[in-house]
C-alpha cells in the first residue's frame, strides 16, 4: 500500500504542476487575445477616422463632378457608419474614439468656382455651335487707320459678313491694343505675357515676332480645350464673303496655303496658318498640345514653318485627323491671289513684308472690292473683276 502511494503520489503531483502551468497559459493567451483585440479595434478606428478625413477633403476638391447631395450623403456616411460599429464593438474604452467621430458635421460643400474671365468672354462671343472668330491683335497694328480698321471694315462691305462681327473676338497682346479694341469692338479679350511687350512692330522672324506667334498658338489651343472651336484669321485677312459656307463640317482642321497643288487632302500643300478652323475635339486638342510643345525642337522657327515640317511624320497621320487645305481660288492671297472677284471669299496679304506695305495693297484690294460691288461702275464696265497688282508687297522685300 505504501508502495503503491510512493509510486503514484509523483504522478499525481505532475498532473498537478501540469494543470497549473495549464491554466496559467491559458490565462495568460486570454490576456494577450484581450489586448490583441483591443488594438485591432483601436486600429480600425484609426483607419476610418483617416478615410473620414481623406473622404471629406475628396468631396470638397472634387465636388463640381458630383451632386451637392451626393457628395454632402459621402461626407457624412462613413464617420456615422463607423461610429454605430464602433459603440456595437467596443466598450467604454473607446468612448473617446467614439467622440471624434462624431464631431460636428462638417461643413457644406463649396460651390463650383467661378468661370473665369476667358469662359465668359467665349460664352459671350460664340454662337449657338459653340463656334467664334478670333484674331489676334498688338499695338503697332491697332493704330487708327491701319490694320484692324481694314480688317473691321472688310466684314461691313463684305457679303453676307456683317452679322460675323457679332462672333468676332478680338485677343489684344498688349494694353495699347487691349484699349484701341475697346473703342471699336464688343469683344475684347486681353492676353498678357508677362516680361514681354507686344505693342511694337514685329520684324518678321525676329525674335518677339517668333514669341508672339507662339503666344498666340498656346492660346487657341486654350480655347480648343475649353470646347469652343475656332475660325482663326490673320488681321491682315479681308473677309469680302462669308467664308463659313466653303468649309466642310467633318473635317477637323481645314487650313489656307500659300500655293494650292489641286489636292485639298495633299500634305505637300505649303499651310499657311493665317486662316484656320479648327474644330474642338480630342484629336485636334491633342494635336495642338503635341505642335505647341515641338517648338522646343526647332528653335528659331515659326508655328507655320515647325506645322509644315510635322506635317510629313508619320505621328502626324497616325493622329487620325481630316486635316483639309482651302484652296487659293476662293481663299486667295498674294502668294496666289483668287482669279477672279466673282469667287474670292478671303484675300490674304501674305508674300508681304511688313505693316505699310500690307497697308497699302489691302486698301487697294478693298478698293476693287467697292468697284467690283458697285452696280453703278460694273454696268460701266462689265469686264471689271480683277485686282490691282500688289506692288509695295513685292517691293516690301528689297526696301
Amino acid at each position: 500500500m505504501h508502495i503503491l502511494r510512493f509510486l503514484v503520489s509523483p504522478i499525481w503531483k505532475m498532473n498537478a504542476e501540469t494543470k497549473m502551468e495549464a491554466w496559467v497559459s491559458a490565462m495568460v493567451a486570454r490576456k494577450l487575445s484581450v489586448r490583441d483585440v483591443f488594438l485591432i479595434l483601436l486600429f480600425i478606428a484609426g483607419i476610418g477616422l483617416a478615410l473620414s478625413t481623406v473622404l471629406h477633403k475628396a468631396t470638397n476638391a472634387y465636388s463640381p463632378f458630383f451632386p451637392r447631395s451626393v457628395s454632402q450623403a459621402l461626407t457624412n456616411f462613413i464617420p456615422h457608419t463607423l461610429a454605430r460599429d464602433s459603440e456595437s464593438s467596443m466598450g467604454s474604452a473607446k468612448k473617446l474614439t467614439l467622440k471624434i467621430l462624431m464631431a460636428p458635421a462638417l461643413a457644406p460643400v463649396s460651390p463650383p468656382p467661378p468661370q473665369d474671365e476667358l469662359d465668359l468672354v467665349l460664352a459671350k462671343t460664340a454662337n449657338p455651335n459653340r463656334t467664334l472668330i478670333v484674331t489676334a491683335l498688338n499695338g503697332a497694328w491697332a493704330e487708327p487707320n491701319t490694320m484692324i480698321d481694314l480688317f473691321l471694315e472688310s466684314f461691313r462691305v463684305g457679303e453676307g459678313t456683317q452679322d460675323l462681327l457679332n462672333n468676332l473676338l478680338i485677343v489684344a497682346l498688349d494694353a495699347k491694343a487691349y484699349n484701341r479694341c475697346l473703342q471699336i469692338h464688343q469683344h475684347c479679350y486681353s492676353l498678357r505675357t508677362r516680361g514681354f511687350d507686344f505693342s511694337a512692330e514685329k520684324l518678321f522672324m525676329s525674335e518677339d515676332y517668333l514669341k508672339m506667334m507662339w503666344r498666340r498658338l498656346g492660346f487657341l489651343g486654350e480655347i480648343l480645350k475649353r470646347g469652343y472651336s475656332i475660325v482663326f484669321s490673320d488681321t491682315d485677312i479681308m473677309w469680302l464673303r462669308n467664308p463659313l459656307v466653303r468649309l466642310e463640317e467633318e473635317a477637323d482642321i481645314q487650313i489656307t496655303c500659300d500655293k494650292y497643288n489641286g489636292n485639298p487632302w495633299d500634305v505637300r500643300n505649303e499651310a499657311n496658318t493665317g486662316f484656320m478652323y479648327v474644330r474642338s475635339n480630342e484629336r485636334t486638342i491633342s494635336f495642338y498640345r503635341y505642335w505647341y510643345l515641338s517648338r522646343r525642337f526647332y528653335p528659331g522657327q515659326k508655328e507655320q514653318d515647325v506645322l509644315n515640317i510635322i506635317k510629313f511624320r508619320k505621328q502626324f497621320a497616325g493622329r487620325g485627323m481630316k486635316f483639309k487645305f482651302l484652296e487659293t481660288k476662293h481663299f486667295g492671297g498674294f502668294c496666289e491671289r483668287s482669279p477672279d472677284l466673282n469667287d474670292v471669299y478671303t484675300m490674304h496679304a501674305n508674300c508681304c513684308k511688313g505693316l505699310k506695305a500690307k497697308v497699302i495693297d489691302l486698301r487697294n484690294a478693298l478698293d476693287d472690292w467697292g468697284k467690283y460691288r458697285n452696280p453703278t461702275i460694273n454696268s460701266s464696265f462689265p469686264n471689271l473683276g480683277g485686282w490691282t497688282p500688289a506692288d509695295a508687297c513685292q517691293n516690301s522685300w528689297w526696301t
